[in-house]
């Protein structure tokens, strides 16, 4: 079901006070159109499963039991420390008998109104007929009152049409002038698209132009730059998609524009508007394959993949599975049809780890194993067959790194160490001859940390600090030259708490809890940045738990105490998301610090 303009409008208001709700929210539907709320409620579920809350849905059945029936779900249901929105269906029964019912609920719920907003701090989305909307005004003027969010989900008038494409994500209006600085114009692809801006020159030309520079903007860490060349090519791509009408050249062109905005917007962080980018650009692929060469398919390949990518930052394990496993099918199917070239192989190994990713991830280390094996052959071959490219070292680096992930996870330390010191010697002949960028970098912090990471298990601390202490160094020069984007800010603090740890097993207490502090405020300057994902809430109960295990060992009780009880309800409400045991031996343990230090 494609939503209307208004529809679509109605749904961002309405996600947007329960995505904000951090306490008792109440959101009352008057339901004219079903198949609406049905929709709205399938957005509402997709939009969730990126969040460690749930969606908890009632449907009653039964108006003679309504009041004990809906309390005692939520009672049974009520997860402590944890926002799960409620979404209650009472819109379908319009007989007397369930008037009548309705009348004694929200009766009920007038009366204890100020109970259950204590009781249960989470939004309540209750869906009821239009007709009762004078008569819930009536019998609960108070609840009315204390509303958040209303709306009334209208029969539409308009028939069901295909989207049109100049409805896809469009220009922001008001572009300004792109500032280019100096750094930005040693990239000569920048230089020719500041030469050429001002000159006549066709649209379709103009366009790859700018998306050569787009790409030398994201590459050399120029986000402003690439944001507004980012503009600049969908303005581009619906120019020429309204001259050319919808033409394959012309759709391609926009799914480059949206590809290009998803890249820049997923790298500030932006997960939601990149999400809606990618698949914007992902349903323009699909549209493309029905006369599919090669090409198309390849680009849907990558649609798929990058949809799957932001599936998997916001925790959405299943969907990210399902994208990869069918781009995967595709590039195995390219494989098949185009031979052994080097682009189709390495985008076999691309998408291969990236299955291999999820699998580890859900704890499928056998499956992962397979998978990143088939990738790093591949690898290795291309290596053998087509000599030995920064590109293709940088590969097959990442692949011997996924590869000792699996041994060090299974406690083959030996095999674990040989592979990350095979990739940490890549990277270190990779940086002598591509120089210091930013990518280079990015990829020596990486595996001097997973070095460190087997000298650390084996006891060799000394040698693990040098390694975390060079990472940690390299990680604050790429911040402070290419600023402080979320994923800068994450590599930054997992540098600080790999050092820190060393620091504290040495007894250096007071230097390990400035570095704990460190990342303590990155982890929480994230968390306010961003949305409320599995990972930034995990980073941050780490983040807590260490400082107050260090400030324990200070002696500084009071502070860890208060530490370890803003950390267990992070990983209460982690547990509950999940549904196999990942954090109960964590809440035993801060539970019991609580405890002992309570007395």
């Amino acid at each position: 079901m494609v939503l209307t303009l208004a529809e679509e409008e109605q749904w961002q208001e309405f996600s947007r006070h329960v995505e904000w709700a951090e306490r008792f929210c109440l959101i009352i539907l008057f339901v004219e159109d079903a198949l609406l709320a049905g929709q709205f409620l399938q957005r509402l579920q997709n939009q969730l499963q990126g969040q460690v809350s749930s969606l908890h849905i009632l449907k009653p059945s039964r108006p003679e039991s309504l009041v004990a029936d809906i309390f005692e779900d939520l009672r049974r249901c009520l997860v402590p420390h944890t926002i799960v929105p409620c979404w209650l269906e009472l819109h379908q029964h319009r007989s007397p008998e369930w008037q009548r019912a309705l009348d004694n609920f929200f009766a009920r719920f007038n009366e204890n109104r100020d109970r259950i907003r204590r009781d249960y701090p989470c939004p309540f989305i209750i869906l009821l007929p239009v007709a009762y909307k004078s008569r819930l005004r009536e019998i609960a003027p108070d609840l009315w009152s204390v509303r958040n969010y209303t709306a009334q989900l209208r029969l539409s008038q308009q028939a069901p049409v295909r989207r049109s494409y100049h409805e896809y994500v469009t220009p922001k209006s008001g572009a300004t002038p792109l500032t280019v600085s100096e750094q930005a114009l040693m990239r000569p692809e920048i230089r020719e698209w500041q030469r050429v801006q001002y000159l006549e020159m066709a649209d379709n030309e103009l366009f790859l132009v700018t998306i050569d520079a787009f790409d030398a903007a994201l590459e050399s860490g120029q986000w402003a730059l690439a944001e507004g060349l980012a503009q600049q090519l969908l303005t581009l791509s619906h120019k020429i998609l309204a001259n050319e009408g919808e033409t394959a050249s012309a759709l391609r062109k926009l799914g480059i524009a949206l590809d290009g905005l998803g890249n820049i917007e997923k790298t500030m962080g932006r997960y939601d508007a990149a999400y809606q980018a990618y698949v914007s650009c992902l349903q323009i692929d699909r549209e493309l394959t029905t006369n599919a060469n090669p090409q198309i398919l390849r680009d849907l390949s990558v649609s798929l993949g990058k949809v799957a990518d932001v599936d998997s930052i916001l925790g959405r394990y299943d969907a990210a599975y399902k994208g990869y496993a069918e781009s995967l099918q595709i590039c195995r199917g390219l494989k098949d049809c185009l031979g052994d070239s080097p682009q189709a192989l390495r985008d076999l190994s691309v998408l291969l780890n990236k299955v291999a990713d999820i699998d580890k991830i859900l704890g499928r280390y056998d499956a992962a194993y397979k998978d990143y094996a088939e990738s790093l052959q591949i690898r290795r071959d291309l290596k053998d067959r087509f000599g030995e490219s920064p590109n293709m070292l940088r590969d097959l680096s990442v692949s011997l790194n996924n590869i000792a992930d699996i041994d060090k996870i299974l406690g083959c330390y030996d095999a674990a160490y040989k592979g990350y010191a095979e990739s940490l010697q890549i990277c270190r002949g990779v940086r002598d001859s591509l120089g210091d960028t930013p990518e280079v970098l990015q990829d020596l912090s990486v595996s001097l940390d997973r070095v460190a990471d087997i000298d650390k298990i084996l006891g060799r601390y000394d040698v693990a600090y040098k390694g975390y202490a060079e990472s940690l160094q390299i990680r604050r020069g790429l911040k402070d030259s290419l600023g402080e984007t979320p994923e800068m800010l994450r590599d930054l603090s997992v540098s600080l708490e790999k050092v820190a740890d060393i620091d504290s097993i040495l007894n250096r207490y007071e230097i390990a809890y400035k570095g704990y502090t460190e990342n303590l405020r990155i982890c929480r300057e994230l968390k306010n940045r961003l949305r409320a994902t599995p990972q930034i809430l995990r980073d941050l109960s780490i983040a807590l738990e260490k400082q107050a295990d260090c400030l324990c060992r200070l002696g500084r009780d009071g502070q860890a105490l208060a530490a370890y009880q803003e950390c267990l309800p992070l990983l209460e409400r982690l547990q509950a998301a999940l549904s196999y045991d990942e954090y109960s031996e964590r809440i035993a343990k801060i539970k019991q610090a609580i405890a002992d230090l309570d007395k």
